[in-house]
């Protein structure tokens, strides 16, 4: 009987994701004719190492046909408190990502700056912060910002494409 119940479930699912609208993540991404190469990167060094993983998927030195574009990345990352509590430790941050883009082809060059904003609660549990603290540091900083990056590229990629 279980393995009637979990059959059924999955064949449920997959009918369900085939007929809701679900589009794989890159199916907006056809028909990129040109491949990506990084030259200079300043700013926030884990930022702009998530950015540049993200973009050597656009990176292809093999196809000669392909519009070769070089870019240069410029970030900056901030962590700001916004608010604080009546003993002057911070309850809310907000953690901003800044990032200039120039792209350089034989057509010349141009600038695309991305901005990316997250706010985020302090978490006033003790016990529970000081799990987080225990397990990994910063991880939930590190989270953002590889999802800045993610974020942040894909726009990239978007408006290359949108303003061959």
């Amino acid at each position: 009987m279980p393995k009637f119940k979990i059959t059924s479930f999955l064949i449920l699912i997959i009918f369900f994701l085939n007929n809701c609208g679900f589009t794989p993540e890159y199916a907006g991404f056809k028909g990129i004719d040109f491949s990506l190469s990084l030259n200079e990167v300043e700013g926030d060094r884990e930022l702009n190492n998530a950015i540049a993983s993200q973009l050597n998927r656009y990176s292809n030195e093999k196809n000669y046909s392909l519009k070769i574009i070089n870019v240069n990345i410029k970030s900056k990352f901030s962590k700001d408190i916004l608010s604080k509590d009546s003993t002057g430790k911070a309850t809310k941050y907000n953690l901003k990502a800044n990032v200039e883009f120039v792209l350089k082809t034989d057509d010349g060059s141009r600038k695309i700056n991305l901005y990316e904003e997250f706010k985020i609660d302090n978490i006033e549990d003790n016990v529970e912060e000081m799990k987080y603290i225990k397990i990994m540091p910063g991880i939930i900083v590190a989270i953002i910002k590889r999802n800045f990056a993610e974020i942040i590229t894909k726009k990239l990629i978007l408006n290359i494409n949108k303003n061959k």
